[in-house]
């Protein structure tokens, strides 16, 4: 009951932001393309079609029908690539509820610790708490595992007296789970000794850029997930919109450089979609897609 009441929500939520304009504009391109269908064919039967009142309001309703239709609340919007064969989704819900690999952003010393750390509603903290059970210790473990092979490239900071000291490069990523299930962890954000995390557009390209690198060699093709890294506390001076875009742009350009995955999917939490236009998101992602 509780899922159908918040698709609910979410279905109302998108067609509030259809905007007027928009569906103008499909209304419009609609009935231009049945008068240019009418017209001549009234030429050739004007038996047929001829064409009063009655028949113009049946053409201005017929095109609002379809205007309806064409912008009919939706929770997913996709495009396939010419090359390679790859399909990009743009999909509103919870991403631990996805199939696939799975993206969760961290800051560069990968901090676990729930409370004034990491929050409990972020995707990490969300992590811990559905992945791992809220099993810390087992998550950290995991995770200094994974690192060992970057320990030559990271650097105890002294003066961090809460959560982990040890910092790596933005954009290193490591791979959690299984061959059924992985989790891409990739650094972003650059924790601050007073626990906030600060980023930019040059971080999260980086990330970005080591985290195809990362699904290249383990994903085996296998469809990946990833939500707005960068958004929320990593204060990137970036909005979601752009952030939605960037990270679209950047798996689209390492892409057609070489195959990643043969599905990414970006999901959209339902909160966010005030601050997210998701139709032009759909519009951005059809444009994109070559």
């Amino acid at each position: 009951m509780q899922s159908k009441f918040t698709n609910l929500t979410i279905y109302f939520t998108l067609f509030k932001k259809i905007g007027l304009k928009r569906f103008v504009i499909y209304f419009s391109s609609n009935f231009g393309a049945f008068w240019l269908f009418v017209e001549p064919a009234s030429f050739f039967l004007p038996e047929k079609l001829k064409f009063g009142l009655d028949g113009y309001l049946s053409l201005v309703f017929i095109s609002l029908a379809f205007a309806i239709i064409q912008n009919f609340p939706k929770i997913s919007v996709s495009c396939n690539l010419s090359s390679p064969d790859t399909n990009i989704e743009i999909k509103v819900g919870d991403i631990f509820q996805e199939n696939g690999h799975l993206v969760i952003g961290f800051n560069d010393v990968f901090d676990t610790e729930l409370g004034e750390v990491i929050r409990d509603s972020s995707v990490q903290g969300q992590f811990l708490k559905r992945i791992y059970k809220g099993k810390q210790d087992e998550l950290d473990v995991d995770i200094e595992t994974a690192l060992q092979e970057y320990i030559g490239n990271r650097n105890l900071d002294p003066d961090k007296k809460r959560g982990k000291a040890w910092r790596y490069p933005i954009g290193t990523t490591i791979t959690l789970g299984s061959y059924e299930k992985r989790y891409f962890l990739t650094a972003y954000g650059y924790m601050r000794n007073n626990l906030t995390v600060k980023s930019n557009s040059d971080d999260i390209l980086t990330s970005l850029d080591k985290l195809w690198q990362e699904v290249r060699l383990k994903s085996h093709g296998t469809d990946v997930v990833i939500p707005i890294i960068g958004s929320d506390l990593a204060r990137s001076g970036f909005s979601r919109m752009q952030l939605s875009k960037l990270i679209i742009t950047s798996f689209v350009v390492a892409s057609k450089r070489e195959f990643i995955t043969r599905k990414l999917t970006l999901m959209i939490y339902p909160k966010d979609l005030d601050s997210i236009d998701f139709y032009e998101l759909e519009d951005f992602i059809k444009s994109i897609c070559f």
